[in-house]
């Protein structure tokens, strides 16, 4: 999609945090502009453009967006921008000021290092999908596989053979990745996958999620041992890295995000 021209003139200082990387800057503009991707629905949106190249560590992404809520008196109300991964967690809250029958978030500039998930207003941004690379989506499926319990989450990567699934980081087969949320304490844990994709440097990208029990779900009054297993097809031989984004939602709303990489050879 071709890029649009924005001028903007930055008139706040922006806040940095050293552990986690992350510049916010408020932007002042001489008049509105149209942002490349809105996601949202009838009573909240936020529309963003991604400024980064494919090849860049840092996401510099443009982020505006309003909330429809006629009924509501107040001038201002907060909500977050959320950036999860690698264990991490970093929330800001920002103001959104009403205009008529809407609160509007004012454009402003985020900086973050690549690779973590984004989410504004409880809205998920795919800031990956507008990243400058070649994308191939791969061909897989689910397997039905026995596996320890393990207690933290993690992946599993190997192939099957005449014993069974054998854990290898050298694949002469087909590549079977198990993706394991680890030990919650009841049932109506879920993973399924979103998508697997192979970037140009041979990067193998999974998007997949873990549905958590819905409030006043009735569930399984034990331990359980949620996980995912998968033949990834067609890879041809070489070396490959491995990263798995694991997204939690709760009745529809994000609530953490797991990161994992490992690498592999296909022979």
């Amino acid at each position: 999609m071709k890029k649009k021209v924005i001028v903007v003139i930055v008139i706040v200082i922006s806040s940095f945090l050293s552990a986690f990387h992350v510049n916010y800057t408020e932007l002042a503009v001489p008049e509105s502009f149209a942002l490349e991707q809105s996601i949202g629905s009838k009573t909240k949106n936020v529309s963003f453009s991604v400024l980064s190249r494919s090849d860049s560590d840092i996401v510099n992404v443009i982020i505006s967006g309003w909330l429809f809520d006629p009924g509501n008196d107040e001038q201002e109300l907060e909500v977050s921008i959320q950036l999860t991964g690698n264990g991490e967690y970093y929330e800001r809250r920002i103001a959104m000021i009403r205009e008529g029958m809407y609160y509007v978030i004012d454009p402003f500039l985020l900086s973050f290092e690549s690779g973590y998930s984004l989410a504004v207003m409880e809205l998920r941004i795919d800031y990956r999908s507008q990243l400058e690379v070649k994308v191939k989506d791969l061909k897989y499926e689910s397997v039905s596989l026995q596996t320890d319990r393990r207690s933290d989450p993690g992946l599993l990567l190997g192939e099957i053979r005449e014993q069974g699934f054998v854990e290898t980081r050298t694949i002469s087969g087909e590549a079977i990745l198990i993706i394991e949320a680890g030990e919650k304490p009841t049932g109506g844990y879920d993973i399924g996958i979103r998508s697997v994709s192979l970037l140009e440097d041979n990067t193998i990208e999974v998007a997949a999620e873990l549905q958590l029990p819905g409030s006043g779900d009735f569930v399984t009054q034990a331990f359980t041992y949620p996980n995912k297993a998968i033949k990834i097809m067609d890879l041809q031989a070489g070396a490959y890295r491995l990263s798995v984004r694991l997204e939690s939602l709760k009745d529809g709303e994000l609530v953490e995000t797991a990161l994992f990489n490992t690498s592999f050879s296909v022979e």
